[in-house]
């Protein structure tokens, strides 16, 4: 808004320095004003704001001469605005209503000139399509980093896993058998010291079973310092609005008191979700919510874009939605992954009953 007011202020001052060359000035005053104005919608509404600078553009042209660049400032910023702010439909339509207001001169004058004509039409085209340009660059950034950071945080927890795997196989299995056998020889003894012995093996292969589930449960899910859980949610929205796309976060309260493999759940959930708005959709901002409801936590991240599949199609194909829907299986979760006419959307649930 500071910068609309700025710039129709100038633009107001330079109508009356140039009085004398223009033509009906009370009008060009008024015509001015929504033309440079519409940029305070530039970001929130891009399409309106072409639409209101393309009529105005026209009504200036058929009010006369007006030589002066405020008119012109504005149309860059909104072509360029719709470049990077609105999805590609949205941008091509901005783009005619801007052209359909800066080409009337062209039709208008008495000394038509085709190549005045193409020039302006390049102006007005080449300005969207260098800020879509750049919006599309930004947003492969951001999903090349979080594709990459998923990757390899995957490979750490499949490595975790198999070695988890591994000692339940070997380590685990062989201390069960330890144990069940240091019980039953105790009962077919009478000697008290050899009672007392084989006691004492059993209890302390019991603690050591117990400690090893413990110790493996560690591996799978990540200790604390290790696993990417929502605490380390702020961090991954730093990495994600300095790379282009903003992020408006709400959340409750308590977060820090869930359980790690829930905390880390949900942070994946997010992190897909991001990852999916940076690809497939055309809007600039996402939005990610987390509260908690009758038992279970909810994570849900939605955009403003444009999706290229069709309205109200599931979205599963992905091998990343794929992991997230067994892993929410694991607690009588589910995960919702659409694509609407205005965005992507990426909803779980995690019942907190069982994992409190």
């Amino acid at each position: 808004m500071l910068w609309a007011v700025l710039l129709t202020a100038i633009t107001q001052l330079e109508l009356v320095h140039a009085s004398d060359k223009i033509e009906n000035q009370v009008a060009q005053h008024l015509v001015f004003l929504p033309m440079t104005m519409s940029i305070a919608l530039r970001r929130t509404a891009p399409v309106i704001a072409a639409a209101v600078l393309g009529g105005s553009l026209a009504l200036q042209t058929l009010a006369g001469e007006a030589p002066v660049v405020g008119g012109f400032l504005a149309m860059l910023i909104v072509l360029v605005s719709l470049g990077y702010h609105a999805s590609l439909r949205g941008g091509l339509l901005g783009v005619l209503f801007v052209a359909a207001g800066a080409l009337v001169y062209d039709f208008v004058t008495d000394d038509f000139n085709a190549g005045d004509l193409v020039g302006n039409a390049t102006i007005v085209v080449m300005a969207w399509a260098l800020a879509h340009a750049v919006r599309r660059s930004n947003d492969a950034r951001i999903a090349a980093e979080l594709s990459r950071e998923r990757a390899t945080q995957a490979a750490v927890q499949a490595e975790r896993g198999r070695i988890a795997r591994d000692l339940h196989d070997s380590v685990a299995h062989t201390l069960t058998v330890m144990t069940l056998q240091a019980g039953a020889s105790g009962e077919r003894t009478t000697d008290p010291l050899a009672v007392e012995a084989l006691a004492s093996i059993e209890t302390g292969g019991r603690e050591a079973l117990a400690d090893m589930h413990r110790f493996l449960h560690l591996i799978d899910e990540g200790t604390p310092g290790q696993a990417p859980g929502l605490r380390d949610l702020d961090e991954l929205l730093s990495r994600v609005r300095a790379a282009g796309l903003e992020v408006e976060l709400e959340r409750c309260e308590g977060l820090d008191q869930l359980p790690v493999s829930i905390s880390a759940t949900a942070y994946r959930v997010i992190q897909e979700g991001l990852t999916n708005a940076a690809k497939h959709s055309g809007s600039p901002s996402a939005r990610v919510r987390i509260r908690e409801d009758q038992g279970a936590l909810e994570v849900e991240v939605t955009d403003h874009g444009s999706s290229s599949l069709a309205p109200g199609l599931p979205i599963g194909s992905g091998r990343g939605l794929s992991a997230l829907r067994e892993r929410l299986a694991l607690f009588d979760g589910t995960l919702t992954a659409t694509s609407e006419t205005d965005g992507w959307s990426l909803a779980a649930t995690i019942p907190l009953g069982h994992h409190s």
